[in-house]
């Protein structure tokens, strides 16, 4: 049975194509992906509630699913292998029992700098391989409370230092589009598996665009929240004045229940239209050059009733690091390049089976490095790393990039859009582009053109999200946009984002009949 929602992809709910053609039952498939208004989550408790499937039988036609894929896309780290036993616990419940639960029998990934009980949490390096979480994070202990079932740790970039998908655990996470292509970083198999189909949503964690940029490769979703609304405790740190986790996923209304679970005190009534009205401001100059796609999903924003117009930040080249401030010399940088080695002094020292501190982790990776075990480049920025702490005091990058410059610098400006003069000419939200080509070679990793800097330095919400498709020499890509709202507005995010994927023809991703790739578009 196929259910088409307007505007969306399509949800393949009985007998589907996995997404290496063969049949299961009861489940969302790897071409379920999009904005389809009621999500796989409100699928799966349909199904548990007519007795379609039970919980065992969905979690191991995933855990299945996970085997017969993932080597082509190296987007899982490790199997949970309590899965089968939790999933066991949830189908014990009464019927009532389940039917409280927010997230019955919802497969999640979790990316691996999230503690999981019992697994252990590498953030991608080897030299953390032994790091077996004791407890389970915040985040993930409130959606296992609400039925979750944890499948898998996912891959990232090592550290999360970048946008490459590259660990060395699990090796270069690839596109479900082409085996040449990113899926992007530093949330990499999150965002890969999703696409796949083996999770509905995931956890991942956003310090400088991490969430918002495999989403934007992939055709999923990834919403940063407003910093400092979620619980980090049991997240490896990066950076902690800009780290925040978030949720990922393939329908907008999954990640507005898993919001809801993690911060349900955030809760706000939505707008009967939330389209109708709203003030649009569009960065032009950030955009993609000649994107189609993007234009046409404008367009349908303007029919909705929706004020568009083109804008500028002020100092943009500045806020997206592409210049100095005026009259300085460095410019606005991730402070991840100075914090790394104070968050491993503290981090590491309190967990077991790891390197002491910064300085140890060091060591350790340089001897993983003559051993052929790890990155080199990963070895090279943690030693930059240590030697920015030694020569932080005299160092013009540390001082603008500090909290009491680089951030009131970066807001004071991003609110200036949101503000109202007299005239009324304000914005409520913001738009412009996640990355600057819908494909990257695996190798390199895609071009933001900075714009992942605007929410990471000025602690706003973000989201980017499918709009569309583009044919490229390999064959049809999505293509995303990500907005940016006020401190607190997640939720009305995701209500225009709904909204607003229903007007438009987004592709339909399949299992691809031949070749290397995982999934193909039908634009």
């Amino acid at each position: 049975m196929r259910v088409t929602v307007r505007g969306s992809y399509p949800c393949l709910l009985l007998m589907v194509a996995t997404s290496v053609g063969q049949p299961t039952s009861a489940l969302p498939a790897a071409s379920s992906q999009g904005g389809a208004a009621d999500g796989d989550i409100v699928l799966i408790g349909a199904e548990l509630k007519r007795g379609g499937t039970n919980c065992r039988q969905l979690v191991e036609t995933y855990l299945d699913r996970i085997a017969r894929t993932d080597d082509r896309l190296h987007s899982i780290v490790a199997v949970n292998r309590k899965a089968r036993a939790e999933a066991g616990r949830i189908d014990r419940l009464s019927s009532h029992e389940r039917q409280a639960l927010p997230l019955p029998c919802v497969p999640l990934l979790v990316k691996d700098n999230i503690d999981v009980e019992g697994m252990p949490t590498t953030a991608g390096s080897v030299a953390l391989r032994r790091n077996v979480a004791p407890r389970d994070a915040a985040a993930v202990a409130t959606l296992r409370r609400a039925g979750a079932i944890i499948l898998a740790k996912t891959n990232m970039s090592e550290f999360a230092f970048n946008y490459r998908g590259r660990s060395s655990v699990r090796g270069q996470t690839l596109s479900p589009f082409s085996p040449e292509e990113s899926a992007g970083g530093s949330s990499s198999g999150n965002a890969s598996a999703l696409a796949a189909g083996l999770g509905v949503v995931a956890l991942g964690t956003d310090t400088s665009g991490s969430l918002r940029v495999p989403a934007a490769l992939t055709g999923t979703i990834g919403l940063r929240p407003t910093f400092g609304t979620m619980p980090m405790d049991g997240v490896a740190p990066l950076s902690p004045s800009q780290d925040i986790i978030g949720p990922m996923c393939r329908h907008v209304a999954d990640c507005r229940r898993v919001l809801d679970v993690l911060r349900p005190d955030m809760a706000q009534p939505g707008a009967a239209d939330p389209l109708r009205g709203l003030r649009v401001g569009i960065l032009s100059t950030l955009m993609r050059p000649d994107g189609a796609p993007e234009r046409g999903a404008l367009a349908a924003l303007r029919d909705a009733g929706a004020q568009v117009r083109d804008m500028a930040l002020r100092d943009q080249l500045v806020l997206v690091g592409l210049e100095a401030p005026a009259g300085e010399e460095a410019r606005f940088a991730s402070r991840s390049v100075f914090d790394f080695p104070a968050v491993m002094d503290a981090y590491l020292p309190a967990r077991r089976h790891v390197p002491g501190g910064a300085d140890s982790l060091l060591l350790r990776l340089k001897q993983l490095e003559a051993q052929g075990r790890t990155d080199p480049k990963v070895v090279e920025d943690v030693a930059k790393f240590a030697a920015n702490r030694e020569g932080a005091a005299g160092d013009p990058r540390y001082r603008i990039n500090g909290e009491r410059f680089r951030d009131p610098y970066v807001a004071g400006r991003i609110d200036e859009a949101f503000a109202c003069d007299e005239g009324g000419s304000c914005s409520d939200i913001l738009v412009y582009a996640s990355v600057q080509h819908v494909a990257a070679a695996a190798a390199d990793g895609p071009d933001t053109g900075g714009t992942h800097r605007l929410a990471a330095y000025s602690g706003r919400p973000a989201i980017a999200f499918p709009v569309g498709s583009e044919m490229t020499v390999a064959g049809p890509r999505p293509v995303s946009l990500e907005i940016m709202g006020r401190p607190g507005s997640e939720r009305q995010l995701l209500a225009i984002v709904q909204a607003w994927q229903a007007l438009l023809p987004l592709p339909h991703p399949r299992p691809c009949a031949s070749g290397d790739a995982v999934l193909c578009l039908t634009p």
